[in-house]
């Protein structure tokens, strides 16, 4: 916690003393501190400000310990200060208390000196230093209370982790009070065996030069004997036997690391600590910059790496950029300042110094060490399958491979009526109206309105038991004749739901009478019972039964094929190389058929995107309209492809489905026109736009526009900013087939494993779905250890059972808002969501 005076122009005319009393005062009031350190800055040091007589003041007001660090920025760097604060501690801290009465008397203790507990360092130190048996008296000053500061003077032993900056503390400390001290690091295994064994010989030394502390009264009953020393040494080579075992286990998997490159540059401690930790990785040092190393740090490098070490003064950027080319180094291991180098020149990058969130030290500091370097090189040399490393998996069935699951617990699952009635909103003046009962449409109307937020356009025909007994053709041709009369759609769909299947309405032969009555309204029957399939089937229906009742071919009925593209081909897979302009139409017209998982932002988007290629796309369907566009309200669809539209996308020259799920209709415009189709199973992340792009490229002759060039680079510089937070996370995913198959993609190539895909049936494109496990399952399926929990409003219960955060996607999601605003495909649309995604693991 830390406070400031607010210094103003006219407390530097007048002098800002009283201010100085009054605020420390009131700190104390405040939050009743055991003591309170006051800090010059250069402001107050250069207009003589006496800050021991204000603390000396406040010291009696307060009755704690006030105590003035006259360590203004101008009189050195970060370093200097440290040491400055080291001489404070001396003068004013250390040796002014006694242990409490409950301090346990037996094991060596020690002080850690110039340990910040930087990100956690210290946690993963201090347990095997206590395994060891040496326990940490005073730590200076990382995770440490002022009290045990006061009297670190009666420590046995002091380690000095940086030596720079507070190495004159430990000095004093033996000059003042006789304590040894020994200098050490914790990075690396082979350092970290060096640190226990070297502690661990020093106590026997300090056990017959601490008369001093003897004098005063101190009585060390941790004095060690003969066997004591013997004991020790035992225990300390157990404690590194056990460690060393399980660390080489745990960096097995790190494995590839051996025989890559690194350039190293940092300073202190870490200069030289950290080659030997890199070093045990099995990585190369091709060269370590020198600029904020001593003369002592420089020869403990070259104890490391040998007298002809590569070490280099000139760590300016330009040459750090240079050592990177030219010595072919794998990764840069630096401070934080030189991240944003690394990022734009596209260099795999792990920070080292005080900014970091990561704890390097001891074993299980090494394991992330490995991990971090692992997961950077990863990502940028785009490693296996978008770099996740993950293959496909088989799909299992947990509602059918255990027996004592015959029940759906927190179903995912949706039925097929509300994915057809989805798919004829995006088609502008449909109706559709679900064959069943009331309860039917209710659910579907009401999830519906919620995701999107919109007045819905849905009917049903409210079957009652007199429907279910005596037959309900009857009241199925009042209800659609009631809508044509009323509402004069131009598309009217009617949805089955079960129990019309089950009963056996023939809703097919009635939907072909009202086409023979020529009511001048298209009609088209879709089956989706809601015991078999789910949403996204049900959507591919419904735009499969479109193209079969409404397109047509206006030049010749049916098409021949021109040429020999498309073999079908997923986007990353795809070659672009045999597509060309010459297989459009004058119009340069195509059919887009998009799939259930994209937003209405998303289709607006997508429309901009294949527009600036020249091209004019037929759009089936069209969600964009329920983005909040729509004015007033209406009883059918408003907004979305016109069925005039739909009618012409026989005289296209090529279709895009997007989503696996889009290939049977695509398969139908092929078999009735002989228009060939590309199947993109994705149109986020980076290597699935590149291939969309450069096949709108291909097909219209034109490069890329200008724009989404620059959205490139732009997704490019921030997924190397958040790769960070990505890489090593496992994420559970829950969601409809082709939005999971999109989603482990693109989390793939940040470097994060999905190591839980929970869908809510069997779908084609289940097999593209990246995860190290796939289950047909609900959500009480879930279950596990993951970092971030990706699902719809419903899994809000799940996330807080599994105790991680939850990023609202897919069908329905109405606890958040915006989500009919926000873009996930598209160089543009993939940052936002990888930014949004990052936030939640932050």
């Amino acid at each position: 916690m830390g406070f400031t005076t607010d210094i103003d122009e006219i407390d530097i005319v007048y002098g800002s003393e009283s201010k100085l009393l009054n605020a420390i005062v009131q700190a104390c009031k405040s939050v009743h501190p055991k003591a309170i350190f006051v800090y010059s800055t250069c402001v107050s040091g250069l207009i003589g400000e006496d800050l021991d007589a204000v603390c000396r003041k406040a010291e009696e007001l307060c009755g704690i310990k006030v105590i003035p660090v006259n360590a203004p920025g101008f009189v050195g760097p970060k370093n200097l200060g440290n040491r400055i604060a080291g001489e404070v501690l001396l003068d004013y801290v250390i040796g002014t208390g006694e242990l409490p009465p409950d301090y346990p008397g037996e094991g060596l203790s020690i002080n850690l000196i110039g340990e910040y507990n930087i990100a956690g360092d210290l946690w993963l130190v201090e347990p095997v230093l206590k395994e060891a048996g040496i326990k940490v008296m005073s730590r200076i000053t990382g995770d440490a209370t002022f009290q045990e500061i006061t009297y670190a003077h009666r420590a046995d032993l002091n380690v000095v982790v940086c030596s720079r900056a507070l190495v004159n503390v430990a000095k004093e400390m033996e000059r003042k009070y006789g304590i040894p001290y020994v200098e050490v690091s914790f990075f690396g295994k082979t350092e970290m065996a060096k640190a226990l064994r070297g502690v661990g010989k020093l106590f026997s030394r300090s056990n017959s030069s601490n008369g001093s502390n003897r004098s005063r009264g101190f009585n060390r009953s941790s004095r060690l004997n003969g066997w004591g020393d013997f004991y020790m040494g035992q225990k300390i080579d157990e404690v590194i036997e056990r460690e060393e075992t399980r660390l080489d286990e745990k960096l097995k998997k790190y494995t590839h690391l051996r025989g890559k490159r690194a350039v190293l540059y940092t300073g202190g401690v870490k200069s030289w600590s950290l080659i030997s930790a890199l070093l045990d990785l099995g990585i190369e040092i091709v060269a370590v910059g020198t600029k904020k190393s001593t003369f002592e740090d420089e020869e403990k490098m070259k104890a490391i790496l040998g007298a002809d070490a590569p070490l280099v003064e000139d760590v300016t950027p330009a040459n750090l950029r240079k050592l990177m080319k030219d010595r072919g180094a794998d990764i840069l291991v630096a401070g934080g300042r030189n991240l944003y180098l690394a990022m734009k020149e596209g260099f795999p990058f792990v920070d080292v110094n005080q900014e970091r969130h990561t704890a390097y030290a001891g074993y299980d500091g090494l394991i992330n060490l490995a991990e971090q370097i692992s997961i950077s090189i990863r990502f940028f040399n785009g490693n296996e399958i978008c770099g996740s490393g993950i293959s496909r998996q088989t799909v299992s069935d947990p509602l059918k491979t255990k027996t004592d699951r015959d029940v759906m617990i927190n179903p995912l699952k949706h039925s097929q009526s509300i994915g057809a009635a989805i798919a004829l909103q995006g088609i502008d003046r449909a109706l559709p109206v679900i064959h069943g009962a009331q309860g039917c449409n209710f659910l579907a109307k009401v999830l519906i309105t919620k995701h999107f937020r919109e007045p819905i356009a849905l009917m049903s025909t409210k079957l009652f038991t007199e429907d279910v007994v005596m037959g309900s053709d009857e009241t199925l041709t009042k209800v659609v004749q009631g809508v044509i009369e009323k509402q004069q759609p131009d598309l009217r769909g009617v949805l089955t739901s079960g129990l019309s299947e089950i009963k056996g309405d023939d809703v097919a032969g009635a939907v072909k009478e009202f086409r023979v009555q020529g009511s001048g309204v298209r009609i088209i029957n879709v089956s989706t019972p809601d015991y078999e399939g789910g949403l996204e089937t049900g959507y591919a229906k419904a735009v499969e039964a479109v193209i079969e009742a409404v397109a047509r071919n206006q030049e010749s009925g049916v098409r021949s094929q021109e040429s020999e593209v498309r073999s079908r081909k997923s986007g990353v897979e795809d070659s672009t190389g045999s597509l060309d302009s010459g297989l459009l139409s004058r119009d340069c017209k195509i059919n887009v058929l998009v799939g259930s998982h994209l937003s209405p932002a998303d289709f607006t988007d997508l429309r901009e995107m294949i527009e600036s290629f020249g091209l004019k796309p037929v759009i089936l369907p069209d969600l964009s309209a329920l983005d909040g566009s729509r004015q007033g309200f209406s009883a059918i669809a408003s907004g979305g492809t016109k069925t005039g539209e739909i009618e012409t996308m026989g005289d296209s020259g090529l279709t895009i489905a997007i989503g696996l799920s889009m290939e049977g209709p695509a398969m139908v415009l092929k078999e009735r026109f002989g228009i060939e189709y590309r199947i993109f199973e994705s149109v986020s992340g980076l290597r699935d736009m590149d291939a969309f792009m450069e096949t709108l490229s291909a097909i219209s002759g034109r490069r890329m526009p200008r724009r989404y060039e620059r959205q490139r680079r732009v997704l490019i510089d921030g997924m190397r900013d958040a790769h960070f937070y990505f890489g090593g996370k496992g994420v559970c995913t829950a969601l409809e087939p082709d939005l999971s198959v999109q989603l482990s993609r693109v989390l793939g190539e940040m470097g994060a494993e999905v190591d839980l895909s929970v869908v809510p049936s069997r779908a084609a494109s289940i097999d593209g779905i990246y995860a190290k496990d796939v289950l047909v399952g609900d959500f009480f399926s879930i279950d596990g250890e993951f970092d971030l929990l990706i699902s719809n409003s419903h899994a809000e219960d799940t996330a807080k059972r599994l105790g991680v955060p939850l990023y609202q996607m897919g069908f329905p999601v109405y606890k958040v808002l915006g989500n009919n605003s926000r873009v996930t495909i598209g160089y543009r649309g993939t940052l936002m969501m990888i930014n949004e995604m990052a936030n939640s693991l932050l």
